[in-house]
């Protein structure tokens, strides 16, 4: 009998034991993720573009963030599109701008419009706070001045 035959058979129980348990220990573990869509608007009229930030406020936690298309809806995303955000709370900021104009005579830049007021865009002075609920579900914003 070879060597390496005796102590693969002396811990076959062992092996056993960690094949069956393997996929215990990597299954859906991690933490919980929801899917989270809404809206977004500001004085009763659907935003047109930005994007929407949640910011974790767990130490461990991660940002989620989600693109405004043309009618002020939005999905939320943490790695890849429409995967939601973590379960928790977030600070949330809303940077919603026109594109910038060139104005050429003469030539300089004409600074995007705000869609939204600029207090907005930091998640520290929104005052938007939100909890991603388990199962998630929609979370409107309907943003004044």
């Amino acid at each position: 009998m070879k060597p390496h035959a005796r102590i693969t058979g002396r811990f076959a129980p062992a092996w056993l034991a960690l094949a069956v348990l393997m996929p215990m220990a990597c299954g859906s573990s991690g933490p919980e993720m929801a899917r989270v869509k809404g809206r977004v608007t500001y004085q009763g009229k659907p935003v047109p573009k930005g994007t929407v930030t949640f910011q974790a406020t767990a130490a461990d936690g991660r940002n989620a963030t989600g693109q405004i298309d043309a009618d002020g809806y939005y999905s939320l995303q943490t790695e890849e599109p429409g995967d939601g955000a973590l379960v928790g709370s977030y600070l949330v900021a809303i940077s919603a701008r026109d594109d910038a104009v060139l104005d050429y005579i003469p030539q300089k830049p004409i600074p995007p419009k705000f869609l939204v007021p600029a207090k907005y865009e930091d998640p520290a002075k929104s005052g938007l706070k939100r909890a991603v609920p388990r199962g998630g579900g929609t979370i409107d914003f309907e943003l004044t001045d």
